[in-house]
């Protein structure tokens, strides 16, 4: 009900009134190779359901990054995680540099991204995109999850390999895109 009511004051920065299935978020980290992520940060966690799934599969040494804007998601997120771990930032995602240069992060193994792209002004999406992009290590990942599959033309202008599958266990059913640098 919480990530509903929220979902309702901000569909813009939400873009989806319900958190994902646990099919939806199983079908995201297992894009996660956990012997190569030792930092992961995560894009519009919400109210932190895909959180919980990433921060599962990491090994112990590994840390996650999340980036969120909704002030309540934020509070949601800190009274559910007390994880060493996990660095919450809250500000945009388009921000990302400032904040890696002030933890000295010059490489990132993957992006899990909630955010809703297709609601974005169009040079802002690109904006973040490409500079996920440009931290990406080589090996590592940008996994992206929508309710269409008609932003797929958008990643494959800016990765060099995109690969998408179909969650249907989820309301409404989604797709996850897998981007290679």
């Amino acid at each position: 009900m919480f990530f509903f009511r929220e979902s309702l004051r901000n569909l813009r920065s939400t873009g989806s009134v319900l958190p994902s299935s646990r099919f939806l978020c199983r079908g995201i980290v297992k894009h996660i190779d956990t012997k190569i992520a030792l930092t992961v940060v995560e894009l519009g966690p919400g109210d932190g359901v895909i959180t919980r799934y990433i921060l599962e599969k990491l090994q112990p040494n590994a840390r996650l990054i999340i980036f969120e804007i909704n002030n309540m998601f934020i509070e949601k997120i800190r009274d559910r995680f007390d994880d060493t771990g996990l660095t919450i930032i809250h500000d945009s995602a388009e921000n990302m540099e400032v904040h890696f240069q002030k933890m000295g992060i010059e490489k990132v193994d993957y992006f899990v991204s909630g955010i809703p792209f297709m609601m974005l002004p169009a040079l802002l999406a690109k904006s973040i995109t490409r500079s996920c992009l440009h931290f990406l290590n080589p090996n590592g990942k940008f996994i992206q999850f929508h309710y269409s599959p008609i932003m797929l033309s958008f990643y494959s202008s800016i990765f060099n390999h995109v690969s998408m599958s179909m969650v249907a266990l989820n309301i409404p059913p989604a797709w996850v895109i897998a981007c290679n640098k």
